[in-house]
């Protein structure tokens, strides 16, 4: 009965994939998930990767488009939801052009977990006029692209070795403008993979303001650069960018450029120590399925 249940599920995420001519699971059912909560966050981290930005390539339907759903990751670790991107129908974000065609992350809350293996998953779609909306980008990659119903997504990543994660946040202390324009961050010895963490322009209904905040992870031997841009209400002031190296001892930082002051508080929290079997704090998410060897994810 647990196995029916199971394929039961798997059928529900079932659908036909046009671009590729055949049907395939669009959600995580590499487990038998009869009684697995497919929409439950996770609440833990094990070891890391960043993922750098998720790309519009190709799109079926001219631009501008507005884009909303989900895209989210699940590891090893307790193969919950970690979302990476996360908007509703009445805060979409809104893409121009093939030249501004990556979506504004607003995760992960954690470290991702990339011992072995990890699974992705986008439901993306396009809010049409009145109530019509259509399928944008839904699935799972197999590899760094998913091409799927009017789209072709890529995904950028850098996997981190020996990762430490930083969650910090940026404060506006004093300035003519209270409103951070964009943060950008990188490591010392990967400035190719910047991570746009926040950008105002396209989260301008979602919120933001003088404090932003924001992940990384940060391998261990090397340190985190944080850009972060502030922009004056005068539309002839090109405003101020500031450029911070953080090195995992430094967890309060003032920095000065008149006539702006900024705060950056930043949380280091060493990842490889949270690896460990479940007596050690990890969740026991395994079920033997009667007297057989298979297992059942709970």
């Amino acid at each position: 009965m647990v196995n029916i249940l199971h394929m039961a599920r798997c059928r529900e995420f079932t659908e036909y994939n046009h671009k590729m001519g055949i049907s395939v699971q669009t959600r995580f059912c590499y487990f038998n998930i009869a009684f697995f909560d497919m929409d439950k966050e996770c609440d833990w981290l094990v070891d890391s990767v960043n993922v750098v930005a998720i790309k519009i390539v190709e799109s079926d339907r001219d631009y501008p488009i507005s884009v909303f759903g989900t895209v989210l990751a699940r590891d090893e670790y307790d193969y919950r939801c970690v979302y990476l991107f996360r908007r509703g129908r009445d805060e979409p974000q809104v893409i121009t052009s093939k030249v501004d065609d990556a979506l504004t992350l607003m995760g992960p809350y954690r470290a991702l977990a990339v011992s072995d293996s990890m699974f992705f998953e986008f439901n993306l779609k396009i809010k049409g006029d009145g109530d019509v909306d259509e399928d944008f980008s839904k699935g799972q990659p197999t590899t760094r692209s998913l091409g799927s119903c009017l789209s072709k997504v890529e995904m950028v990543y850098t996997p981190v070795q020996d990762a430490v994660e930083a969650s910090f946040a940026v404060s506006i202390l004093k300035g003519p403008s209270d409103i951070i324009d964009k943060v950008t961050a990188w490591t010392t010895r990967n400035e190719e993979n910047k991570i746009v963490l926040y950008n105002k322009k396209a989260v301008a209904s979602v919120g933001g303001g003088r404090s932003v905040h924001g992940l990384v992870a940060v391998p261990e031997d090397e340190e985190l650069v944080l850009r972060v841009c502030v922009f004056e209400h005068c539309e002839h002031e090109l405003g101020k960018c500031f450029e911070l190296i953080l090195g995992h001892d430094i967890e309060d930082c003032f920095v000065e450029q008149e006539p702006y002051e900024l705060r950056v508080k930043i949380c280091w929290r060493g990842v490889v120590n949270r690896r460990g079997p479940s007596s050690w704090g990890r969740p026991n998410m395994w079920r033997r399925l009667g007297g057989s060897d298979e297992l059942l994810l709970l």
